[in-house]
């Protein structure tokens, strides 16, 4: 017994780096992330600029307006109050070309779409993925006038060599009804047009309403209630009720891989925070998943003073934003634990867009201006 535990050990400790990364690439990220608590040298295995590449990554953090200077400016804090500020995700994206304003439009699976003036008066979109400093221009789609907003789609287990974006086009100005979809890709580098294929009206709670891209489409929440749907090619629009669970303003996330629905619910003359998950995403029946008191999370505070951050895309973890100070928290569903993260201020903005580090190479972004 003896002797096979030595030949064991010895053949464990003729493993290179090489294959251990390799070993490691398979594993999942929770996991992946626990290993790093064996010892340093793991640590420093994990960590790696060349491993990270090759080694799932897990949530970092969040962008997010910060107020506090002169002029508004991008800000970002991590998802862990152990942790500090990190460094993949630079304070003033020094790395893109010159500009006099820039806005974050949305974050997908490490990408970011940022809209960018040159002037006053003159946009551009750029596709930049932090972690490497890596930007790609998109042409514009030539009509800025009715746009609504604008999201990104990008799923690396999909393809890691391609991206879309999305321009919802409203009826008119200052009118939130959605008429219209524009979809750029960047395989053909052409923007499509069409105009909305779903039975009623798409009216977006707010411009800074999240979506979720999620199996090839876009979800948008809307204030019907309903999530609609549509997916890359402009070919398939659909609607996924939420009549019977909407009370209070909830927002979409994707985790897991699965789409949920979490919001603020009236039981019995109680208010309870609840999470809903679709399992069929073929149909249109969204499960319970968790219910708690809101009084347990929140105490006395003003759920109007509530805002949506995310959830964690790999566990049972949601993130928010409490009280006029901007305080962030995470409730984890599975223990029933409240954390106070960090304070971001009374000056911090939604959206807060969560980023998860994407440290392979993009063909599409080779820093073309």
């Amino acid at each position: 017994m003896a002797a096979m535990e030595r030949a064991q050990r010895c053949s464990a400790a003729s493993l290179t780096e090489d294959l251990i990364v390799e070993i490691l690439s398979r594993v999942p990220v929770k996991p992946l992330c626990r290993f790093k608590c064996v010892s340093k040298a793991w640590e420093n295995l994990i960590s790696h600029p060349e491993h990270r590449k090759k080694l799932p990554q897990t949530l970092a953090g969040f962008l997010y307006t910060s107020l506090s200077g002169l002029l508004p400016a991008l800000a970002f804090t991590n998802a862990s109050p152990q942790e500090e500020r990190y460094p993949i995700f630079p304070s003033n994206f020094s790395f893109l070309p010159e500009f006099q304003d820039i806005r974050i439009m949305d974050c997908c699976n490490g990408l970011l779409l940022c809209r960018l003036w040159e002037s006053t008066d003159d946009f551009h979109y750029v596709l930049c993925n932090p972690a490497t400093e890596k930007f790609t221009t998109v042409p514009p789609s030539g009509n800025a006038d009715n746009l609504y907003a604008a999201r990104l789609g990008f799923d690396p287990a999909v393809s890691s060599s391609r991206f879309h974006v999305f321009e919802l086009v409203e009826y008119e100005e200052d009118d939130p009804v959605i008429t219209g979809v524009r979809v750029y890709s960047s395989e053909t580098r052409e923007w499509v047009h069409k105009e909305v294929e779903w039975s009623d009206d798409a009216l977006l709670e707010s411009r800074l309403s999240r979506t979720v891209f999620l199996n090839g489409s876009l979800h948008i929440l809307t204030d019907q209630p309903a999530v609609l749907t549509v997916d890359t090619e402009l070919k398939t629009w659909r609607k996924i009720h939420l009549s019977l669970l909407q009370d209070q303003d909830g927002f979409i996330q994707q985790s897991q891989g699965r789409l949920h629905y979490v919001n603020f619910r009236e039981f019995d003359s109680v208010t309870r925070l609840a999470v809903y998950i679709l399992e069929d995403y073929g149909g249109d029946d969204w499960v319970l998943k968790h219910s708690v008191e809101a009084s347990r999370i929140f105490g006395t505070t003003d759920l109007q003073l509530v805002d949506w951050v995310a959830m964690h895309p790999e566990c049972n973890l949601l993130f928010f934003s409490v009280g006029w100070d901007g305080t962030l928290m995470s409730y984890d569903m599975d223990r029933q634990q409240v954390r106070v993260i960090r304070n971001l201020g009374h000056d911090s903005l939604p959206p807060y867009l969560p980023c998860v580090p994407f440290y392979s190479e993009l063909p599409a972004l080779e820093n073309e201006t």
